[in-house]
Order: C-alpha cells, then structure tokens, then sequence
C-alpha cells in the first residue's frame, strides 16, 4: 500500500534537491577557478619552449659572400636582430641575403598592430627584393631582404612600433658591406650568443670606453654606467674576479657589453674584449 507524501514534506525534499545542485555546482566552479592558474602557465610554458630558433651566420663564405655577426637593438621592450652585421663581397652586383627577425615581449596579435619592419638611409647598397613580414609564432616575426652591393656601404633596418605603444618608438641597426675579404680576426671573433642576446633584460653596449672606476666597480661605456661584480669565465675557461675585469677594460679602447637591470642600476652579464668573451659567474 502506497502512502501519499504530504505537501510540505514535498517543499522540503524540493528545498534539499536545490541545495544539492548548488553544492555540486560550486565545487566544480571551485575545481575550475583553482585548476585555471595551472593551465595558463602550461600554456605559456608550451609557447615559451616552442619558439621559433633564430638564424645564425654561416661559418663560411656563401656564393662568395662572408657573412660577420650580428646586429642587434633593444631600446624598447622588443628585440631587432639582423644577421648579417658585416658582408664582405668579392666584386660590386653581389647581392646579400639580410634575415630580420624581431621577438616581442608580448602576444601578437596586439593592440598596436601597425608595426612595420623597413630599411632606410641606403649607401651604395640596393634593395632588390623584400619578403612579405612572416609571424613565425606569437612572439617572432621574420622578414628577409635581398640586396645588391655596389661598393663599401651601408644600410639601416628598422622596427617601427606600432601607434601609440608605451613600450617603444622604434629599433634601429646599420648593417655594413665592403668589397674584399674580411681579415682571420673578424673570422674568428668570439660573440655574444643570439641566446644570450635575447635573454637580456636592458641594454646591449658597443662603444668606446670613457672611464673604469675602481671605487665604484663600474665602467662608463658611450652613456651608460655598467658595474662589474662577482666572478667572471673568460675565453679559456679561466676564472677571474671583478678586478682582473676592470683592469682589462682600458678608457678609449672598444667593448660590447650585455648589461641586465637590478635594483636600479646596470650591472654587466657579458663582456666582449678584442673578440674574447667573458662571461659572469
């Protein structure tokens, strides 16, 4: 025999149903909100480790043109890095190959989307040929420039940011052709990695030494005041200290130096001395 329920008992098993459902409710959006964190930073961990790998200079010449270096700037928050920094050519006509690459600091597509990879100022140099701007991933855009060479010369590529962003005008580098061949030192020269190019939270000096100043660690190179400090490897895996920096830095001679901020002043990573490269730590 079936009893009937009474009405106010079902109100309350309608009640004791409702409760239930916002209960599971909750702990699923709970789970999601607590899970969410973790899958935002795999995902930037899964962008990071797929960037695309940058173009190097070939260890020899190509159709009879030496490729030397590369160039890089780092005014904004975003990097311009050309190879080559240096072609040498056998006769005018040759024409060169120039790989643009930028890296940004932050997604593309964004906001200021109008940016733009150009060159400028050509000294005897043409261009003949230009790709379309490729965006390898979210953080890497790669153009590449074919041009002819018709004696010692120059020519700038620039990336222009985009209107109205906070994090930067413009990334200049000149690139530098010459008619003839380059000499075993330029050949040899040790560099800066891309790597450790990129890696670099401020500045990347090349210029003329103005002063060392023992008292404060540090070395005044074109504006910028470096500070030397901890140890240093040098070129033959020998280990140095701050000092034995300073003293192979010499007012008036030329010097690269990769520089990160820290606590408000730029202290040097990478030190590059008549080709050799000292590294800190």
């Amino acid at each position: 025999m079936v009893f009937p329920i009474p009405e106010k008992f079902k109100f309350f098993a309608y009640v004791f149903h409702v409760i239930e459902r916002k209960i599971a409710l909750s702990i699923i959006l709970c789970i999601l909100f607590t899970a969410l964190p973790f899958a935002v930073n795999y995902a930037n961990e899964r962008i990071g480790t797929g960037s695309t790998p940058l173009p190097s200079p070939p260890s020899g010449p190509v159709n009879g043109v030496y490729y030397v270096g590369f160039a890089t700037s780092h005014q904004g928050d975003d990097i311009l890095y050309v190879v080559p920094a240096k072609a040498y050519v056998e006769k005018p006509g040759t024409l060169v190959t120039l790989n643009v690459t930028v890296k940004f600091k932050h997604a593309q597509p964004c906001q200021y989307s109008d940016w733009k990879i150009t060159t400028e100022n050509p000294v005897n140099v043409e261009v003949v040929n230009e790709t379309k701007t490729e965006l390898k991933d979210a953080y890497t855009a790669f153009k590449q420039y074919t041009v002819k060479v018709l004696g010692n010369g120059s020519i700038d590529v620039v990336f222009h940011y985009g209107t109205g962003c906070p994090y930067g005008t413009e990334e200049r580098v000149t690139v530098k052709f010459y008619i003839g061949t380059p000499n075993g030192t330029e050949l040899n020269q040790s560099a800066p990695s891309p790597e450790e190019v990129l890696n670099t939270t401020s500045v990347n000096v090349t210029g003329v030494i103005k002063a060392v100043d023992t008292a404060l660690r540090a070395v005044v190179v074109e504006n910028y005041t470096i500070e030397i400090r901890g140890r240093w490897t040098g070129p033959d895996n020998e280990s140095l200290t701050w000092r034995d920096m300073l003293a192979l830095l010499k007012p008036g001679e030329r010097v690269t130096i990769l520089a990160s901020e820290e606590d408000g002043s730029l202290k040097a990573d990478v030190i590059v001395i008549d080709g050799k490269t000292y590294r800190k730590g």
